[in-house]
């Protein structure tokens, strides 16, 4: 009886080995199958936010590039037009006319061998970029609270420090485009041409001042102070402020602003 039902049970036993080796087979695929789904899902969210990403940076270089349009095209004009002023905008025009200032100074500075003032004179780029970015960054906030506050007290004109960054900003525009003309020209090291734009950008910072005292004059309706005495107490406040900081004026600048060579 005994060996009956072993040799029942036996083949029993053998026809549902192969059922759970299958079901295990299926299993494993299954999880396999999972996995691979998994994956795939969170390489297309990867790649999802990588196109999101790129398409924001798009729209935000088509804005910022409108925005740059309309202030070439009439600066003064566009800058008394409150639906064209951003704050953000005012602040990308800072940065960047910053950025390419050091970027064309820290190539002049590489070619400072043949210049008489910067003979002989190398810097590392961190050292060259990071310190007159930071400058004229500085140098630009300066000159905006200067400019609120002849504007407020001298002028006596009712004015915000926010509406003053946003039109400075605004202004900064052109004098942003020269900066990369700038640079452009000192990659091609023809030091004649960069003496004449860095000229135009000093002049073109001083314009800006007058126009944003003008601007106060006319449309906060400014009665007391003169804007060229004005103009002239600005000038004498950025003087001033770039010989606190001689320093690096002196160092970095002068060597890559001024194109004299022997022979």
């Amino acid at each position: 009886m005994l060996e009956k039902d072993q040799e029942q049970v036996t083949p029993e036993m053998k026809n549902e080995e192969p059922s759970i080796d299958q079901e295990t087979r299926q299993s494993r695929l299954s999880r396999s199958a999972a996995k691979r789904g998994r994956t795939s899902k969170a390489a297309d969210d990867e790649r999802s936010a990588i196109q999101r990403m790129m398409r924001g940076v798009g729209g935000a270089f088509q804005r910022y590039g409108s925005y740059g349009l309309a202030m070439l095209k009439s600066p003064s004009q566009a800058m008394n037009q409150t639906e064209t002023l951003r704050m953000k905008y005012a602040w990308i025009s800072i940065v960047l006319f910053s950025v390419f200032f050091a970027l064309g100074n820290y190539v002049q500075l590489k070619v400072s061998k043949t210049r008489l003032l910067g003979f002989g004179i190398h810097y590392s780029f961190g050292d060259a970029f990071l310190k007159v970015a930071i400058f004229t960054l500085i140098l630009l906030t300066l000159m905006m609270l200067t400019v609120w506050v002849l504007g407020k007290y001298m002028l006596k004109g009712n004015i915000s420090l926010k509406e003053v960054m946003m039109k400075f900003g605004a202004a900064l525009v052109p004098v942003l485009l020269l900066s990369i003309f700038w640079l452009g020209f000192a990659l091609l090291n023809i030091p004649y041409v960069t003496v004449i734009l860095s000229v135009m950008m000093f002049f073109g910072l001083q314009l800006i001042a007058v126009v944003l005292f003008r601007s106060v004059q006319s449309e906060h309706e400014a009665v007391h102070g003169d804007l060229m005495y004005a103009g002239w107490v600005f000038l004498l406040v950025e003087l001033m402020i770039i010989a606190l900081l001689w320093s690096i004026v002196g160092e970095y600048l002068i060597p890559s602003l001024v194109p004299v060579r022997f022979g």
